[in-house]
């Protein structure tokens, strides 16, 4: 309790500091400020390793600037999703998430290239070998920029770029001025309770133009909205996010510079966001209490060297991820034991018979308890299991998982504005994680862990990934409207998983063996072809042919045949054009871009037909056609008006049909989880107030259209979802170093579905939207 009035005291100590000089250097006349869309098409990115403009780059990329971000009130990459054609978020337990882009998005390794300054943030694998199923969730608090790269970026980005990349830039240390900001807020949610958000930034130069440090701190309290009465819990998925950011600038030359970066975050969830509509509007139903909880430490070294070459850049960093989280088990276990299916494991273990060697396919494929163990009748077998069963519950199970990293990467860029323009590096990933699983029995009125400790069936797999690459792109301005650029990439990786399962599990079939190892690897090389016409300076068409992949991996799974114990990489080529234009003395910003994903070999998670364990297989191939649209205004002096259209098509081309699992679909079946049809649309405007203050009021409007939960109609979990649209107000009076901020996300109190979770036995869960959220914010500067 010290230490949290603690951090609040140093907060509040902050933003006093920050806002008396806010208030002392007021001008004599308000301005109107600037608006979300000064110079939207001049936003400066690095997106293709070398600085180029927006509207210079011929990628389809949205760029998301500072004071874009405050005026939306984003906070994480949830709040900008829909602001960017294509970039979708899938929710899962206790508030974690998978992203996507252009709906290249399946269990397995990540499909989106998600960068933190220079370094790579990939998940902990878990059981399942999914580390896309875990996104960081880094506070967006005193960032520079935000850069979305939509399309594949496999030759500048490697591995996981398949949909795409999203890269948030920190703001620098600032070697020549003192200056912070904070940030106050507090907010309520319908349904729900009341929460708050600290944050604070000081830079210190501390020698001019040499050595300077920037420090961030923050502590944000997400209120919870959904109630569990079977545990007796209310706003369970409140959350808690702090963190803190420390970076060192160093520039001992005009042509050296050093940048140092430390960043600790931990997150707390009280539970789970999903609902079951069967019992309630915001009620769950699980026996279990899910809390979660991670720590993420990212420390990074990048060093740039200006010279007569270009710049080459060396980036260093190392990471470590740890995650805790508890799942309810307790439905989808009593669905099992009520088959009888692993009730002959039982048998052999409890009733006295010698346990059969071999797979544990070999071990459980009866679904009945034999005659003959201790003299007892199938009959009383089966309700012995079934009485031995019932008295575990509920079960949920606790999974503590980890990865660390270390990233490194040598590149050179051009830097001149010649005709020649280029980038080659060198990247190099050493990649482990472990997770362990303790499924246990829980206390029913509290869904607590019983103590002591009841095992029901331990286990824990390790994974380890070595991955290097060397790349490179090259172009060339043939004459002044026509650039051509040609990437290439070859990568090389090995990928290693083991483990051991420490008990039997009698819900699952799991049996205790021996630690034992699989490994898979493989090399090869990506493409990209580009071509870029400047027809004026203001109009740029392009077209594009880019490679995706992923690299495959190992399953250390119960019960699958040695053919489903590794599976191969999957890859995708992605063909496109687009227009970016800018009319009227750049007033007017409008670009459009089509295209056409041909994926093969896809990874997806999978289950076996004779088993409870899920897998990462390689099954049938897709195809995803799209067109994307993205435009801005400003009609009027301090007018900003903006708008997004994202809609595609994503099928199967042959038909995903195996014997050996339960994965299944016919050639023309759409993908699911994605929706078709996403749209966003904002107007902002800011006009000189009263004394010293100037106002801003803006509205935000966006659509998610309709999903599916299953390829499948005729599947017994196949669900529609989607079709839902949300806005979002905010307001204030603002100026140089101080600012008030007034704001209401989802007006309408709308209850939009975005993931629905179905299996046999168990209700149905929904993750939605959160209910109607009132809150206010006071910003400053120094």
């Amino acid at each position: 309790m010290a230490t949290h009035f603690g951090r609040v005291a140093f907060y509040l100590s902050v933003s006093a500091s920050a806002l008396v000089p806010g208030l002392a250097q007021a001008q004599d006349m308000a301005a109107p400020q600037e608006s979300a869309s000064e110079g939207v098409g001049d936003i400066v990115v690095t997106a293709l390793r070398r600085s180029t403009r927006v509207q210079d780059t011929p990628v389809a990329i949205t760029a998301l600037s500072e004071k874009s971000l405050q005026n939306l009130g984003a906070t994480g990459i949830a709040d900008i999703a829909r602001q960017v054609p294509g970039l979708n978020l899938i929710s899962g337990e206790s508030g974690r998430t998978r992203i996507s882009i252009r709906g290249i998005q399946t269990a397995g390794e990540s499909t989106v290239g998600l960068y933190y300054g220079e370094t790579p943030l990939t998940g902990p694998a878990g059981t399942t070998s999914d580390p896309s199923g875990v996104t960081p969730n880094l506070n967006l608090f005193d960032v520079e920029r935000v850069e979305v790269l939509r399309g594949p970026q496999g030759t500048l980005y490697g591995s996981g770029s398949m949909g795409g990349t999203l890269r948030v830039i920190f703001k620098k240390p600032n070697l020549t001025e003192y200056e912070g900001a904070t940030e106050l807020g507090a907010e309520t949610v319908k349904h729900g309770g009341f929460g708050y958000s600290l944050k604070g930034a000081v830079n210190v130069p501390l020698i001019s133009d040499m050595l300077g440090v920037r420090a961030v701190l923050y502590r944000q309290q997400n209120p919870g909205y959904v109630d569990d009465p079977t545990i007796g819990r209310k706003d369970l998925n409140r959350s808690v996010l702090e963190g803190a950011r420390v970076q060192v600038g160093f520039h001992p030359t005009d042509t050296l510079q050093f940048n140092l970066m430390g960043i600790v975050q931990t997150q707390k969830f009280g539970g789970t966001s999903q609902w079951a509509p069967s019992v309630g509007e915001f009620i769950s139903q699980q026996k279990i209490a899910s809390p979660a909880y991670d720590k993420l430490q990212v420390y990074a070294l990048d060093t740039k060297w200006e010279t007569g070459i270009g710049t080459l850049t060396l980036a260093n960093s190392f990471y470590r991820w740890d995650v805790r989280q508890t799942n309810d088990n307790s439905d989808n276990y009593a669905s099992i034991a009520a088959s009888n299916r692993y009730c002959g494991l039982f048998q052999n273990t409890f009733a006295g018979s010698a346990l059969q060697q071999g797979s544990a396919g070999s071990t459980t494929s009866s679904s009945t308890c034999a005659t003959g163990a201790g003299g007892l009748t199938s009959a009383q077998l089966r309700a012995d299991y079934q009485s031995w069963a019932a008295s575990q519950q509920p079960i949920g199970n606790y999974q503590p998982r980890f990865v660390r990293n270390f990233v490194n990467e040598l590149r050179l860029s051009s830097s001149g504005s010649g005709p020649l323009g280029y980038t080659l590096g060198v990247f190099r990933e050493d990649r482990n994680d472990r997770v362990d699983t303790a499924v246990f029995a829980g206390v029913p009125a509290t869904g607590e862990m019983q103590q002591p400790f009841v095992d029901l069936g331990s286990r824990y797999v390790t994974d380890e990934v070595k991955q290097m690459a060397a790349y490179g792109e090259l172009s060339y301005r043939f004459f002044e409207p026509l650039t051509v650029t040609v990437g290439l990439r070859y990568y090389d990786y090995k990928k290693t998983v083991g483990g051991m399962n420490l008990g039997y599990n009698y819900f699952n079939g799991q049996v205790p063996t021996a630690y034992s190892e699989i490994t898979a690897n493989a090399n090869g090389l990506i493409k990209k072809f580009n071509a870029e016409l400047k027809i004026t300076p203001d109009i740029m068409a392009y077209a594009t042919a880019s490679q995706g992949f992923r690299p495959g991996g190992a399953n250390l799974t119960p019960g699958i045949p040695a053919s489903a114990q590794t599976y191969a990489a999957d890859s995708l080529w992605n063909y496109e054009i687009g227009l970016k234009t800018q009319w009227f003395d750049r007033k007017l910003t409008f670009n459009v871009d089509g295209y056409r994903i041909d994926w093969n070999n896809l990874q997806t998670s999978v289950q076996a037909t004779y088993g409870n364990f899920s897998y990462i297989g390689n099954v049938g191939s897709a195809r995803i056609e799209g067109v994307e649209a993205e435009a801005s205004a400003i009609p009027l002096p301090g007018l900003f008006l903006n708008a997004s259209f994202h809609y595609l098509k994503p099928r199967l081309t042959e038909d995903q049909i195996s014997a050996e699992v339960t994965a299944s679909g016919r050639k023309g079946d759409i993908l699911p989880l994605i929706p078709r049809t996403t749209a966003s649309a904002g107007v902002e405007y800011n006009f000189p107030a009263f004394a010293d203050f100037s106002g801003m009021v803006r509205a935000d409007w966006t659509y998610t259209g309709k999903m599916t939960s299953q390829l499948r109609t005729t599947n017994i979990n196949y669900r529609e979802f989607g079709k839902y649209s949300s806005v979002n107000l905010r307001a204030g009076f603002q100026k140089d170093n101080l600012g008030v901020f007034l704001y209401v996300r989802n007006v309408f109190d709308k209850i939009g579905v975005n993931t629905i979770t179905s299996a046999t036995g168990v209700p149905d869960y929904y993750a939605t939207t959160a209910p109607r959220t009132v809150g206010a914010t006071i910003t400053s500067k120094f």
